[in-house]
């Protein structure tokens, strides 16, 4: 069965019955590292508050994030990502843009998205892990 967010003219599963990963490069899963800051840019309107989110994985191109749950998710909408807590990415913001959405858990608390980099990065760069 399609998630409920999936358009059902997109398949889920590549031939094998794998899942369908629609990234071009490799994801890098990135433990336990300290959190980034996003806040979306609505066209016409003001920016949205800013706001944590977790890394969970990150390529070249993107990341995914575990952030808490948004009233409205606009794929395609853009967004800026505030990294300056990690000195490896050699900016403080990156303009990045939603790819998509989905529910986290069943108590609606919180939400994994999806955001591809405006410029993909040169190299995957070290993050500084977290004391948890």
């Amino acid at each position: 069965m399609a998630h409920p967010e999936q358009p059902l003219d997109q398949p889920l599963w590549d031939q094998v019955g794998q899942p369908l990963n629609r990234r071009h490069e490799p994801r890098m899963a990135v433990g336990s590292v300290l959190p980034v800051q996003l806040r979306f840019l609505p066209n016409g309107q003001p920016p949205g508050a800013w706001m944590t989110a977790d890394i969970l994985d990150i390529s070249h191109g993107g990341m995914a994030l575990l952030v808490p749950c948004l009233e409205t998710t606009l794929v395609g909408e853009p967004l800026l990502l505030d990294v300056s807590q990690h000195p490896g990415f050699g900016a403080v913001r990156l303009p990045a843009v939603l790819r998509w959405s989905c529910p986290a858990g069943e108590l609606g608390l919180l939400q994994l998205i999806g955001v591809q980099l405006d410029q993909p990065l040169p190299r995957v760069p070290p993050l500084v892990q977290s004391r948890k």
